[in-house]
């Protein structure tokens, strides 16, 4: 499938002299840290899931030199964050920070029904209406081009993310009414980074479902609904 040849092409393609490895299979979270690697420009080494030394064998699993080990792909994420920048300050690491966490504690069930303890895919929010938090991530995302000061983050990486999986789990989605959250992931998906870790399958997807939400017209609203009700 799309997640197979992206991650196969990954394999073949990272260095045997990165000190970083990262155990991880397509079906997971783990291409999240291969695309924030490649727009930080820290090598990789893939590893098979197993053996490592996850302490719940699962994946991503990340290592490095000095006895560092990594579980949950937001770790992963940050431990790179910190290793691609590591003169941030506190003050700095926590415009991105609270991105990521939020993408891994409340992102990942708005977009795949998750539960503590439950990661199985459940159905998508993302194209109900009157979720509060969906509504107020679509007005943050119409106001600006990227989550932190508006440069490219792993803030992104790891919000882009969760979204931009959204499409390939569920076709049938229809995200039309929140084009500020489709525009933005869009975005996310246009960059060439994106592709490498994902793969041009699954980033055609997200092309594709993108460019038709942004020509839809948006889902109308009651106000609208009640104008053609009355003439």
């Amino acid at each position: 499938g799309i997640f197979e040849m992206a991650f196969s092409a990954l394999i073949l393609g990272c260095s045997a002299a990165s000190s970083v490895r990262l155990h991880g299979t397509p079906q997971s979270r783990s291409p999240l840290v291969n695309w924030y690697a490649a727009e930080a420009g820290i090598p990789l080494e893939m590893r098979p899931p197993l053996p490592s030394k996850h302490p719940f064998t699962q994946v991503p699993f990340l290592e490095d030199d000095g006895g560092v080990e990594v579980f949950e792909s937001g770790a992963c994420l940050l431990y790179l964050a910190d290793k691609a920048d590591p003169e941030a300050s506190p003050a700095e690491r926590a415009k991105y920070t609270k991105w990521v966490m939020w993408a891994n504690s409340e992102l990942d069930g708005l977009c795949f029904g998750a539960v503590p303890g439950d990661h199985r895919v459940r159905g998508t929010s993302l194209d109900k209406p009157n979720v509060k938090s969906l509504d107020r991530l679509n007005q943050i995302m119409e106001g600006c081009e990227w989550l932190v000061d508006d440069s490219f983050s792993v803030a992104d990486v790891a919000v882009g993310s969760y979204l931009n999986y959204v499409p390939v789990f569920f076709p049938s989605a229809d995200l039309s009414a929140r084009k500020g959250i489709v525009s933005y992931m869009r975005r996310c998906a246009e960059r060439d980074a994106f592709g490498e870790a994902f793969g041009e399958g699954h980033q055609g997807v997200i092309l594709q479902k993108t460019s038709a939400w942004l020509d839809s017209p948006s889902a109308a609203g009651p106000a609208s609904i009640f104008k053609k009700m009355i003439g």
